[in-house]
């Protein structure tokens, strides 16, 4: 039997991993210049929200979080190899801090929803550094990858089995997320080409 939910799934994760060949490419060019906080937080709040969705009972959205995990371990390591973004101010320490402070409330709690909530909540604190970042210099971010994870995030959202809280959250707030940036960067780009 034919399953379509599957087949979504399998798309959003191959979609979110394709996205990480024009984020490598803006990189290696030195246009792209990935924030090392916002990616660094990213990778523990993506562990914790897979871990989160599986013991509420993951569906294929969960294809997403593993997919997205992969692309941000990539990713870190260029950050740390000299590729990061390297222009800090107090806003990206309160930011780390504050995601520090979600992920102890999760632990606190030790319920799945609530983990992938807080993760939410800490992954938004988190890319605070790369909103701004990405505000001031549209050029940092590589807007076609970001609207590659819009993509993949809604392909999850629809693939899921499980409409709860729990299959739903991260890949809903991925695509407010990503439109966000996406948008930032291409609008931005354009004003400073204009």
């Amino acid at each position: 039997m034919f399953d379509w939910h599957m087949v979504l799934g399998i798309a959003s994760g191959a979609v979110q991993v394709y996205s990480i060949v024009p984020y490598i490419k803006g990189i290696l060019k030195g246009a792209t210049r990935p924030s090392v906080i916002s990616w660094s937080l990213w990778l523990v709040l993506q562990i914790i929200a897979i871990a989160g969705q599986i013991s509420a009972g993951a569906s294929w959205s969960l294809l997403l979080l593993l997919a997205t995990t992969f692309n941000v371990v990539v990713i870190l390591g260029f950050c740390l190899k000299g590729y990061g973004y390297k222009k800090y101010s107090w806003i990206d320490f309160v930011c780390l801090f504050c995601a520090i402070a979600a992920i102890f409330i999760w632990r606190i709690t030790n319920e799945p929803t609530t983990a992938i909530l807080m993760a939410v909540i800490a992954d938004f604190i988190a890319t605070i550094p790369t909103i701004i970042k990405t505000r001031k210099e549209p050029f940092s971010e590589n807007t076609f990858a970001w609207f590659l994870l819009v993509i993949a995030a809604s392909l999850a959202a629809v693939s899921t089995t499980k409409f709860d809280a729990a299959n739903l959250l991260w890949p809903v707030y991925s695509i407010l997320v990503a439109a966000l940036i996406t948008g930032l960067a291409y609008f931005g780009q354009r004003l400073k080409r204009e």
